[in-house]
C-alpha cells in the first residue's frame, strides 16, 4: 500500500476508533463480574451474597442487553446512527453510578447491571452496523476487529483494575470512559448510508469526502445510492426476515455463527474466570491468571486486524472453530479424569491454565473477531435495523443461557459436564460453518445481497462501500 493511499483512510480508522470507546466501555461491564465476584462473595463487600445472587448479578445485564437491543431498532433508522451510539453512553455512565451506590442497598446492583446491558445491547446493534457502512472494503474486515479489540480490551482492564481497587473505586474510575466518549463522539459524521436513506444527498456527499480523503467521490455516491435505494425499495418489516430468502439467509447465518461462538464456552469463562481457575488450578493466582488469559485474547484480536482482509472470514472461522473443538476435547479429558477417577491430576495441574489459553488463542483468532465483522456486512439496508436487533438480542439472550448454564453444571456436577456439552456443540459449529458461512471478503455490501439472493453481479469490487 502506498503512502498516499494510507493517508486517504485515516479519517475512517480515526473516526472508528472514536466510535469504538463505547465497545470499550461495554468490555468494561461485560468483564465487570470477573474480578468483582470474589468480592462479593468475600467481606470486602458490605453486604452477604449468595453463589446463587452472584449469578443473577452477572447474568442480569445479559436481560438488559436483549431489551437494549431492540431499543436500538426502534429509533436507529428514526434518529440515525451518530445519536443512536452517543445515548449508548448514559445507561454505561448511569449502571456504573448504581453499583456505587449498591455499598447503601444491595438490590441496586441487580439495576446497575441491568442498565447496563441496555447500553451493551444498544452499542452491539449500532456501532458493528455504524462501521459496516463507513468503511471500504479493502478495509472493512480490519475497521470491525477495531470492535473486538477495544471490546476485549476493555475486559481485560475490568479484570486488573477490579483485582487490585474495591467495586466501589472501580466503578468511579469506569464511569470517565463513556463520558470521554460523548466528547469525542460529538463531532463524528453521521452513515453516509443513513443519509441516503433519508434522501439526504449533499450530506451524504460531505461526508464521503470527509470519510475517503477525496474532493470528487461523484463515482461512489451514485454507485452507493443506486445499492441503497435497490435495497431500500425492498419491504422492510419483521415479517420480511423470514419470507424473503436473502434476509432469511442472513438471518441464520448470523444466529448460527453467534450461537457457535458462544458454545466455545469462552464467554461464559470470561465471567467466571477467576473463580474458574481457583477450582480448576493451584499454580498461579486467579487473577494473574485470569490476566494472562484476557492479554492473549486481546493480542490474537490485534493480530486478527492484520489477517482477516489477507485470508477471508470463512478460512479464519475454519481454523479457529476446528481448533477450540480439539482443545474442548483434550479439556473435557482432564476434567473427567480428575472429577471422575482416581486418576491423580495433581502432576498436571498447569494444565487447564494452558489449554484454556490455548482455547482462547485459537478462539480470538477467528471466532471472537470475525463473526463480529459478518455481523457488520450481511444486511441488507432495508432490514439491517430489524435483523441487527433480532441478532443481538438472541445473542444476549444466549449468553444469559449459556452463562447460567455453565455455573449451574459447574457448581452441581462439576467442569467435566459443561465442557463436554461445549465439545459436542463446538463440533456441530465446524460443520455449520463449512457448510453454510458465506466468504464476505472483498465484497461490497451490495454484492454480499447478490450472493445471498443467488449469486448474481458478484463481482469483486475493492474501492466501492
Amino acid at each position: 500500500m502506498t503512502r498516499k493511499s494510507g493517508t486517504e483512510k485515516w479519517s475512517q480508522v480515526l473516526v472508528v476508533f472514536i466510535a469504538t470507546i463505547a465497545v470499550f466501555s461495554n468490555g468494561l461491564h461485560i468483564g465487570w463480574p470477573a474480578p468483582s465476584l470474589p468480592q462479593l462473595f468475600s467481606n470486602e463487600y458490605p453486604f452477604d451474597v449468595s453463589a446463587e445472587q452472584g449469578s443473577y448479578i452477572t447474568i442480569i445485564g445479559s436481560l438488559g442487553a436483549f431489551f437494549g437491543s431492540f431499543i436500538g431498532n426502534f429509533i436507529l433508522d428514526k434518529i440515525g446512527r451518530r445519536r443512536c451510539i452517543l445515548l449508548s453512553a448514559f445507561p454505561q455512565i448511569t449502571s456504573f453510578l448504581l453499583i456505587i451506590l449498591s455499598y447503601q442497598l444491595m438490590e441496586l446492583l441487580y439495576v446497575g447491571r441491568f442498565i447496563g446491558g441496555l447500553g451493551d445491547g444498544m452499542v452491539n446493534t449500532m456501532v458493528l452496523l455504524y462501521i459496516g457502512e463507513i468503511a471500504e472494503p479493502s478495509i472493512r474486515g480490519i475497521l470491525g476487529t477495531m470492535a473486538g479489540i477495544a471490546y476485549y480490551s476493555g475486559i481485560l482492564c475490568s479484570n486488573i483494575i477490579g483485582s487490585y481497587l474495591t467495586i466501589r473505586t472501580t466503578a468511579a474510575i469506569f464511569i470517565a470512559f463513556p463520558l470521554i466518549f460523548i466528547v469525542l463522539f460529538w463531532k463524528m459524521p453521521e452513515s453516509p448510508y443513513y443519509l441516503l436513506m433519508k434522501q439526504k444527498d449533499e450530506q451524504a456527499e460531505h461526508v464521503l469526502k470527509f470519510l475517503r480523503r477525496k474532493s470528487n467521490v461523484g463515482e461512489e455516491l451514485t454507485k452507493l445510492k443506486a445499492d441503497v435505494d435497490r435495497q431500500m425499495s425492498e419491504s422492510g418489516t419483521f415479517k420480511d426476515v423470514f419470507t424473503i430468502d436473502s434476509n432469511r439467509k442472513a438471518f441464520f447465518i448470523m444466529l448460527g455463527a453467534r450461537f457457535f461462538q458462544l458454545t466455545t464456552g469462552v464467554s461464559a469463562m470470561n465471567f467466571y474466570v477467576q473463580i474458574l481457575l481457583k477450582e480448576a488450578t493451584q499454580s498461579i493466582a486467579p487473577h494473574i491468571g485470569a490476566s494472562i488469559v484476557l492479554l492473549i485474547q486481546l493480542v490474537m484480536t490485534v493480530l486478527n486486524m492484520f489477517i482477516i482482509d489477507k485470508w477471508g472470514r470463512k478460512p479464519l472461522l475454519l481454523f479457529s472453530v476446528i481448533g477450540c473443538f480439539v482443545d474442548l476435547v483434550l479439556q473435557m479429558v482432564f476434567f473427567v479424569l480428575k472429577e471422575h477417577t482416581s486418576v491423580d491430576t495433581s502432576v498436571a495441574d498447569w494444565f487447564p491454565l494452558m489449554m484454556m489459553m490455548v482455547l482462547i488463542f485459537l478462539y480470538s483468532l477467528g471466532l471472537g473477531s470475525a463473526v463480529t465483522v459478518l455481523q457488520s456486512e450481511m444486511f441488507s439496508a432495508s432490514i439491517k435495523a430489524k435483523l441487527t436487533c433480532m441478532v443481538s438480542g438472541s445473542y444476549s439472550l444466549m449468553i444469559l443461557a449459556i452463562t447460567k448454564y455453565y455455573q449451574a453444571t459447574a457448581d452441581g456436577f462439576g467442569l467435566s459436564v459443561p465442557f463436554s456439552s461445549f465439545m459436542v456443540l463446538t463440533f456441530v459449529g465446524v460443520l455449520f460453518i463449512y457448510y453454510l458461512v458465506p466468504e464476505t471478503k472483498g465484497k461490497t455490501l451490495e454484492q454480499i445481497q447478490q450472493k445471498l439472493k443467488g449469486g448474481r453481479k458478484d463481482k469483486k469490487v475493492s474501492n466501492v462501500a
